[in-house]
C-alpha cells in the first residue's frame, strides 16, 4: 500500500511537474498583467473624461430646455395679445362703419 501511494506521488509529480509554469511563463503573464493594468488605467481615464462630457451636455440640454420653455412661453403671450388686438382692432373698424 505505502508503494502504491508513493507511485502515485511520484505519478503526480511528474505530470504536474511539466505542466506547471516555466519561469519565462511567468514573465511574460507578468508582462501582459502589467499591460491589461496600463490599458484598464488608459479605460479608466477614458471613461471619467467621456463621464464629465456627459454631464456637462446634460447640463447644458437642461438649460437649453428651460430657454426653449420660457421662449414658448412668451410665444402663447404674445399670441394671445395678438389675438386681443385683433378683437380690438375689428371691433374699432366695425365702429367707423
Amino acid at each position: 500500500m505505502k508503494r502504491y501511494v508513493l507511485w502515485a506521488i511520484l505519478a503526480a509529480f511528474l505530470v504536474a511537474g511539466p505542466v506547471g509554469c516555466g519561469k519565462k511563463e511567468i514573465e511574460e503573464l507578468n508582462a501582459k498583467v502589467l499591460q491589461l493594468q496600463k490599458d484598464l488605467a488608459v479605460a479608466k481615464e477614458d471613461l471619467a473624461e467621456k463621464s464629465k462630457v456627459a454631464d456637462e451636455a446634460g447640463a447644458k440640454a437642461k438649460q437649453m430646455q428651460a430657454t426653449v420653455d420660457a421662449q414658448a412661453a412668451d410665444i402663447v403671450k404674445i399670441k394671445a395679445e395678438r389675438d386681443k388686438l385683433k378683437k380690438e382692432l375689428a371691433a374699432l373698424k366695425k365702429k367707423k362703419r
